[in-house]
């Protein structure tokens, strides 16, 4: 059995604990405490996201044709 004795493990053990947790963040999207990357949101806003949160937002959102667009703009003006 390795145990830690000597002042300079205890001394990098510390160090390597603090490092991570300095890395941790708070997700904006899901409100976990994990690691996260920057994320721009609506070309303004620095969001920290966790990798779940961050590939969600990356994916392309399924957008409306414009013949839809202009079929319901039709439909109400109607």
């Amino acid at each position: 059995m390795n145990i830690l004795n000597t002042k300079q493990e205890w001394l990098e053990m510390r160090r390597n604990i603090l490092r991570a947790v300095h890395s941790l963040e708070l997700c904006w999207k899901c409100q976990k405490i994990c690691e996260c990357q920057k994320y721009v949101l609506g070309h303004t806003v620095l969001v920290w996201l966790c990798k779940g949160c961050w590939s969600e937002m990356e994916k392309p959102q399924p957008g409306r044709s414009k013949s839809r667009n202009r079929a319901a703009a039709n439909a109400s003006s109607s």
